[in-house]
């Protein structure tokens, strides 16, 4: 009886591997056949052409797949129930994406009943590799080995991987000496220098560091030198921060060749260069953003909050909320729920962080903003769903509109305007916005939802499926060959040939498209780091482990309420932090003595 059970085991774990080895086979295209006289012929047609060919590689694929599997049926004999919900949900989440990537809607699901059944096939086939996968890693975090430091790394780790990544990161500084320019930092330097009207659109304080820096190269040398400043100061900023971060965590017993990994993801990723030449605000705000992550894990780890937690802390939390305006978002919900789990004085102390934080935004923001002149932050910036929702709306279902909703639309961004809708951004609606009462058109919003409530769906997935799933790649900071006319206005040129600009640009390029590599890009994949960490501490009540996910967790629901579907730059923060993530749920998930704090 045994061994027929041995049998139909071995049997079903290789269904199984076939059925996903094929899923990945899938090209995620809608195929209508080339015999409609034939059911038969057109279903087969069909079924060619909806997988590649296969090659030698997926000999390899099935049988890691089937060793996987093996492995965990070896280990526990029965499924996870709550495992395999998870990973089902991942797995619908996965194949939307990607329909929404290629389809701007859910056709590769619902299409016609044949493209039902493909979908179905594919989210089955990812399923078993995510279930497998999620299950091998919960065993990896708990069979975990945790040791000391040597002596050497015990003291010289924090320089010797702050100079890896400035070293890592120096190339990508110089080779495009001074630097790449973007949009928005334009505008900033023109804020500063008074071409344009100060705004809290961008962080004043952002603001005032490129600007001043700029100022100051300029007086010393000229105006490369002094854009090339603030990429210098992102640059040893970020080396010492991450650097710091993995540190933290060898001290807290992760083993050094893991935190020497993370050290090596840091320096060597083309995404943290292409970001450290780049003049923009996203590269420092993710730098503050994961020092206030680091400040907030030592305090859990220790259940105390001292004196000079309190400060630092503080200080950390400061500096995110003012290097980007969605900042507060993330830092004061973790503070918040810091103070509630501590206790006694300690739970005063950090309290007196997130009051203070929350006071000096409140005043900046309503008093010291205005007193200076600085224009507001329109609340627009947080408006891109129901924008996009609307538009959508419009475009599909023009005809059932009222004369009174349409006249609303009309009133708030001009009704022609509706149809400039791009699913994956949106700024060509929210440009449109002529400002008022926005009372009448919430009105109209909510009464056109429940008309149709798949519509408005499907304009949030589609703006935010690349925050969902590991489906798109889009680094967004440049490697500049060509400066605006603004640049060269203010004393801007490339030193070096072009041909260098040239080389970055093309690491640049492979970065996104390289097998395995380009997820490494990829602002899903990190959502999904989380979600599965979260996941795995959750199910063993990990409370105050938990804490130190707030804040990327909260970041990337501001992604997905951003203007751009898949922006890695709005999900800096979170790739940050996911190393130290990481290793921090890997303390908790193994049951040892940090685990019980927990």
């Amino acid at each position: 009886m045994s061994q027929l059970k041995k049998r139909g085991s071995f049997l079903l774990l290789f269904l199984l591997s076939c059925l996903a080895a094929l899923t990945l086979h899938c090209k995620f295209e809608i195929f209508g056949g080339g015999f409609p006289d034939s059911p038969l012929l057109n279903g087969l047609n069909k079924l060619s052409n909806t997988f590649t060919s296969p090659d030698f590689g997926d000999l390899f694929v099935l049988l890691g797949v089937w060793l996987m599997l093996r492995s965990v049926w070896e280990r526990e004999g029965k499924t996870d129930r709550g495992t395999l919900l998870f990973s089902l949900a991942l797995s619908v989440a996965l194949v939307t994406a990607i329909s929404f990537k290629k389809f701007d809607s859910a056709a590769f699901l619902f299409a016609n009943s044949y493209q039902m059944l493909v979908s179905v096939f594919c989210i089955g086939g990812f399923w078993v590799i995510l279930y497998g996968g999620i299950r091998c890693l919960s065993f990896l975090l708990e069979r975990a080995v945790h040791r000391k430091p040597g002596e050497f790394w015990r003291k010289y780790f924090l320089p010797v991987g702050f100079f890896v990544i400035f070293l890592g990161w120096l190339p990508w500084i110089l080779m495009n000496y001074p630097g790449s320019g973007c949009p928005d930092s334009m505008l900033q330097l023109k804020e500063f220098f008074g071409v344009e009207p100060w705004g809290a659109g961008h962080p004043p304080l952002s603001t005032v560091l490129m600007g001043g820096l700029f100022t100051l190269g300029r007086s010393v040398a000229d105006a490369n030198f002094g854009f090339f400043l603030y990429c210098l100061l992102q640059t040893c900023v970020g080396a010492w921060v991450f650097s710091l971060s993995m540190k933290k965590l060898q001290s807290m017993g992760i083993p050094t060749g893991w935190c020497l990994a993370g050290v090596a993801f840091f320096a060597f990723t083309p995404l943290w260069g292409t970001y450290a030449q780049w003049v923009e605000k996203d590269l420092l705000y993710a730098e503050a953003a994961l020092l206030q992550t680091v400040c907030m894990a030592e305090i859990l780890r220790k259940r105390q909050c001292g004196g000079r937690d309190v400060a630092l802390l503080t200080g950390a939390s400061l500096g995110a909320v003012f290097l980007r305006n969605n900042g507060i978002y993330a830092v004061l919900p973790a503070l918040i729920l810091l103070s509630l789990w501590l206790k006694g004085k300690n739970r005063r102390r950090a309290a007196v962080a997130a009051v203070t934080v929350f006071a000096v935004y409140e005043g900046a923001v309503r008093l010291l903003y205005p007193a200076l002149g600085i224009a507001g932050i329109s609340m627009v910036e947080s408006l891109s769903v129901p924008f996009q929702q609307t538009a959508r709306y419009v475009c599909e279902h023009e005809g059932e509109l009222t004369e009174y909703e349409r006249q609303v639309i009309d009133d708030t961004f001009g009704f022609e305007n509706m149809f400039g809708y791009d699913p994956e951004i949106s700024d060509p609606i929210k440009i449109h916005y002529r400002g008022g009462d926005l009372k009448e058109y919430y009105g109209i919003w909510f009464r056109m939802f429940f008309k149709h409530p798949g519509t408005y769906v499907a304009a949030f997935v589609n703006k935010g499926y690349g925050y969902l799933a590991p489906v798109s790649q889009n680094i967004e900071a440049w490697v500049q060959e060509e400066y605006y006319d603004y640049m060269e206005e203010i004393g801007l040129y490339h030193v070096f040939d072009v041909k260098a600009a040239y080389v970055l640009g093309q690491i640049w390029y492979l970065s996104m498209n390289l097998p395995l590599v380009k997820y490494l890009c990829t602002p899903g994949l990190y959502t999904w780091i989380v979600a599965v960490l979260v996941f795995l501490l959750a199910r063993r009540r990990r409370m105050g482990a938990l804490i130190l996910f707030v804040p990327s967790v909260m970041n990337i629901l501001v992604c997905l309420a951003s203007p751009l579907s898949g922006a890695i730059r709005y999900e800096l923060p979170t790739v940050a932090s996911a190393p130290f993530l990481i290793g921090w749920a890997c303390l908790f998930i193994r049951g040892g003595t940090e685990g019980k704090q927990g």
